[in-house]
């Protein structure tokens, strides 16, 4: 299969691609197509995740679908250097809110999946990322 690789600056303007029909399918987030899938108005083929995702139980992962590939997204809060003190008091704070009802009503209600972890093994997940995509564009040649 050949395909074409089309960059865009976030789901959106791909969204308004796919809904358009300009594209004939496209990579997003799963939170950023909840609504499109419900309405039916969007199909979701696989999660990219190792595991299914919690609001979409029926559809496989990318490796139950035969293409071995696992690529989690996440995000978190970066900071710039900054005291210990400060990062410590930033850190129980995100902890805290992330804990929060609202916020767990927030992420439920949004489709998002939500892991805390602290900064230390975060900038591992970070770091652990970068390898495997700096392994990905050598691979390729890119």
């Amino acid at each position: 299969m050949q395909l074409n690789h089309v960059a865009y600056k976030g789901d959106g303007p791909m969204m308004q691609d796919l809904l358009g029909g300009r594209l004939g399918f496209g990579a997003v987030l799963a939170s950023s197509v909840r609504a499109q899938v419900q309405a039916g108005t969007l199909r979701l083929l696989a999660v990219y995740s190792d595991q299914r995702h919690p609001h979409f139980p029926a559809v496989p992962t990318l490796t139950e679908s035969g293409v071995p590939v696992v690529q989690l997204s996440f995000g978190g809060l970066l900071a710039p250097k900054t005291p210990t003190a400060v990062l410590d008091k930033l850190q129980a704070a995100c902890e805290r809110a992330v804990k929060s009802p609202g916020y767990v009503d927030w992420a439920a209600k949004a489709g998002q999946v939500v892991e805390y972890q602290p900064a230390e093994a975060f900038g591992r997940k970070l770091r652990e990322d970068s390898r495997a995509k700096a392994a990905t564009i050598q691979r390729l040649g890119l």
